[in-house]
């Protein structure tokens, strides 16, 4: 049989390193204490920073979103305005000639 595997769950990894980020666990001893390398630590470390940062970008995608929603609305009323304008007018128009 071969060495065993551990799987850790992303709620283990998260605590991992949110000991780490707050300064409650050096990660030298976050390794010793799990068994883990550095390196491995470290790389949750990186994801979950990253995944924070995707986190924060979603909300300012999201009010993005929201502005272009409400800019599309404006264009759909200004076009209809337009298109009720131009009908106006050519219905103005055919007036005055068969006059």
């Amino acid at each position: 049989m071969g060495p065993k595997i551990k799987r850790w769950s992303s709620a283990k990894k998260a605590e991992i390193v949110l000991a780490l980020i707050r300064g409650t666990k050096q990660l030298i001893d976050v390794c010793r204490e799990n068994d883990l390398k550095q390196s491995e630590v470290e790389k949750w470390k990186e994801a979950f920073l990253s995944g924070g940062e995707q986190t924060l970008k979603i909300k300012t995608v999201d009010r993005g979103e929201e502005e272009i929603k409400e800019l599309r609305a404006k264009v759909g009323e200004l076009t209809l305005e337009l298109d009720a304008r131009k009908k106006l007018a050519a219905l103005t128009e055919s007036k005055k000639r068969s006059f």
